[in-house]
């Protein structure tokens, strides 16, 4: 399953409409999610079957001209049930077409005003207590960072959205996948000392999915117009799970294949 999650920054031009068929052509992506297409849903469907991009699409609807969140797939290589859509997020059951399992896929596109993410955090609490269970992997632009470390540039001190942001993390046994190839999804486009660069943009994925014999690989891809790299998650399960639970014990590289160790409990 190749997931891929882009920022794209609007889809009312010309420009940026040819740069999603473009991603779309180059990637293949099963599902894809894209953040702040300014859009509405209806819109997003026409610009799908004009540019013959033959995917299904669920979106939600901007608020005047801005935000908007939307996931695509393509219906030959999964399938699609139980649609729930809380405010700046968008979930819903795929399974490869083929496969007997199904993964909770979930888009995002957290508020740029702090105040406003707390709401949005005890939402992803929410999401996981309609889907209780199922394997989730999470995508989007969070729009905050759980440390320091994820930022150069501009004021480097913690806040509290940092610290929530790593407590639902943990809570909810997600893993955040490192990208192979970088560390920063987001820059404000200026030069030397002004530059403020964070990963903003992650893939995260439940430990009962990594608990197994699995590959998953993240990269960032060209951005294309956006200030907002794309990023796009591969894993493929290749067994059933294990009979015994697993704990975590290191990432690394390996000829650029990311390599995830696992060992009994």
């Amino acid at each position: 399953m190749i997931v891929t999650s882009w920022n794209i920054r609007g889809l009312n031009s010309k420009g940026k409409q040819r740069y999603l068929k473009e991603r779309v052509k180059k990637d293949q992506p099963s599902i894809m999610i894209i953040q702040e297409t300014k859009i509405n849903s209806q819109k997003l469907e026409e610009i799908a079957r004009k540019y013959k991009i033959q995917y299904e699409v669920i979106a939600q609807d901007v608020t005047g001209t801005a935000g908007g969140l939307a996931i695509l797939w393509n219906p030959e290589e999964v399938q699609v049930k139980d649609w729930v859509s809380l405010p700046r997020i968008l979930s819903g059951s795929f399974r490869m077409i083929g496969s007997s399992e199904w993964v909770l896929i979930t888009g995002v596109y957290s508020p740029h005003i702090p105040r406003e993410r707390k709401n949005f955090l005890k939402d992803m609490q929410t999401i996981r207590r309609i889907f209780p269970g199922i394997p989730w992997i999470v995508g989007g632009d969070f729009n905050m960072i759980k440390s320091i470390g994820e930022k150069k540039g501009g004021k480097s001190r913690p806040d509290q959205d940092m610290e929530a942001f790593s407590e639902i993390i943990t809570e909810q046994r997600l893993v955040d996948i490192p990208r192979i190839n970088g560390v920063y999804t987001w820059n404000n486009r200026r030069g030397g000392r002004n530059q403020i660069a964070c990963r903003l943009d992650q893939f995260l994925v439940s430990e009962q999915i990594l608990n197994r014999d699995v590959f998953v690989e993240a990269k960032i891809l060209p951005a294309l117009g956006s200030d907002h790299w794309p990023i796009r998650l591969e894993i493929d399960i290749r067994k059933n799970p294990h009979k015994f639970p697993f704990r975590f014990e290191a990432f690394w590289l390996r000829n650029n294949q990311f390599i995830l160790k696992v060992e009994e409990w």
